[in-house]
């Protein structure tokens, strides 16, 4: 699977991914995030994003395409997204979900009180206005990255 930043030109195919799966879309070409579009052989099979910067970000917006849920690739796409954010120094990653929380928790994600999110991400949109108060927030501390095999000091 490949992984691509979305640009300008693409923005249009994640609204309407993400409108299809009752996703927040309306923020999504403000400034502090970036989606990515996951391919198997030239076309589209998810979208996620990150919003933020280290040491804490928001995961955003994931969507598997419908006719192919239940491979496997949302897990693999979580992956792809948490790796992308330890490299930016990210140590947690926080999001808000209405129907997958689940989903998260068997992939490490702990649910918390959303008034335990540290400020800089209760005061993103999507946590402000975008989500329902409604929806369950989790989090997950990342692996520490290491580098030329040396563990951090």
């Amino acid at each position: 699977m490949q992984m691509i930043e979305v640009g300008e030109n693409d923005l249009d195919s994640l609204r309407e991914a993400l409108r299809r799966a009752n996703l927040p879309c309306d923020d999504i070409s403000e400034p502090g995030r970036r989606f990515y579009r996951f391919e198997v052989r030239g076309q589209w099979v998810a979208f996620g994003g990150l919003e933020g910067a280290a040491p804490d970000m928001l995961l955003r917006s994931m969507v598997v395409r419908e006719a192919r849920r239940g491979e496997g690739l949302g897990r693999t796409v979580l992956l792809a997204l948490e790796q992308c954010a330890s490299a930016q120094g990210a140590l947690r990653l926080h999001l808000l979900t209405q129907g997958a929380a689940g989903f998260f928790a068997v992939n490490g994600y702990e649910r918390f009180d959303r008034q335990m999110a540290p400020t800089a991400i209760r005061q993103t949109e999507q946590f402000k206005n975008l989500c329902p108060a409604s929806a369950s927030y989790l989090r997950k501390t990342l692996p520490v990255q290491v580098t030329n095999g040396n563990t951090p000091e």
